[in-house]
């Protein structure tokens, strides 16, 4: 906490802002907000309550993209908020490409301001899209990543936490698989042969992402976070079946 009360007293010096902060901080308002930036693997990304606040654990969804992704790859990235996903493997890799999407303008506004702060350039194209009801991808993707709402709607008043970021980026339907079931539904016709989806998963998602693998023909692999929990379904395109089980 004090190190955190440093924080808040560099980013607003002057008393009075110093104090309306504290009291935003008092009352549970996310540091993240309050101080408008994250650090999120090698970079500082700024957020407001209009994204989500990149996790420690969606790097691990970052870490195995990079280490899949063929040389001058192309990859999609969806609900992609901050654009903290798409832009930390841009940043990493100048020979990647990537299209990101959002329902929401304002996520959008962000995204784009964290990238030109990054320099990814034209590397990363962004396009506002319902991913439910609208198809903003073009042509085939070496992955399709997605961080999509997953918490079932019942369960975010659980959260008290959350209750400061956008319930829009949180709601996954009455199981929370309803992003999962849409975007393996609808997009499974832009991965390239050897494509696959990498998602992001709750904690307790595992066999339910396996079975909705299973039941679309895909083959899948989950991977733990460094907490020891399911955090990255790998989901392989139907036509690589054989190879995989074998």
């Amino acid at each position: 906490m004090e190190q955190e009360l440093i924080w808040i007293r560099e980013k607003y010096p002057t008393e009075s802002d110093y104090q309306a902060a504290l009291d935003r901080y008092r009352t549970g308002e996310p540091l993240a907000y309050i101080l408008g930036e994250q650090y999120f693997w090698r970079y500082c990304f700024t957020v407001t309550p209009d994204v989500l606040i990149p996790r420690p654990d969606t790097e691990r969804l970052v870490e195995t993209a990079l280490s899949l992704l063929p040389q001058g790859g192309r990859f999609a990235d969806l609900c992609t908020g901050s654009g903290a996903i798409a832009l930390s493997i841009c940043g990493d890799r100048t020979d990647l490409t990537c299209d990101a999407a959002d329902i929401s303008e304002a996520a959008l506004e962000v995204a784009k301001g964290n990238a030109r702060v990054i320099g990814t350039g034209d590397r990363v194209r962004f396009h506002r899209a319902d991913l439910l009801a609208e198809d903003p991808l073009c042509g085939l993707y070496d992955a399709i990543l997605s961080n999509p709402p997953y918490i079932p709607a019942k369960d975010i008043a659980n959260y008290p936490s959350l209750a400061y970021e956008p319930q829009i980026a949180l709601d996954g339907g009455e199981d929370g698989m309803d992003f999962y079931k849409a975007i393996i539904a609808r997009f499974g016709s832009h991965l390239a042969d050897d494509g696959c989806f990498l998602f992001e998963i709750g904690y307790d998602q595992g066999d339910a992402i396996r079975a909705l693998a299973d039941a679309n023909g895909y083959v899948c692999t989950v991977t733990k976070d460094y907490g020891g929990n399911d955090r990255v379904a790998k989901l392989i395109k139907p036509i690589n079946r054989k190879e995989v089980t074998q």
